[in-house]
């Protein structure tokens, strides 16, 4: 059974092509020959990229501490995103993925 962050991923990439059907969505797999850090998700759209990290939060836990549960290297990886005109974040939703895009 796929764990439930791999099911929240698959929840945000779907809500994303419905919203933004020309946009390429990509899930990057973590491996020996990626590099550390990199987000969960890229986006592109209208030459922009996005790149989000999920973190599933689990019951009883705030979403400050789901969040504090990227790695510094990824959150590094975030402000290397940022710092290059991107978007990024440790999202823990779809709805606040959409939120973080611009409108359809």
């Amino acid at each position: 059974m796929a764990q439930p962050e791999t099911l929240l991923v698959g929840q945000i990439r779907r809500a994303v092509q419905r919203a933004y059907p020309d946009a390429l969505v990509v899930k990057l797999a973590g491996g020996p020959y990626q590099s550390a850090g990199l987000p969960d998700l890229l986006v592109i759209l209208d030459g922009k990229a996005y790149g989000f990290e999920v973190k599933k939060q689990r019951q009883g836990e705030s979403e400050q501490h789901a969040r504090g549960r990227a790695t510094l290297r990824q959150q590094a990886v975030i402000e290397q995103i940022r710092r290059a005109g991107g978007v990024a974040a440790v999202v823990l939703s779809a709805d606040e993925v959409l939120a973080l895009l611009p409108n359809p």
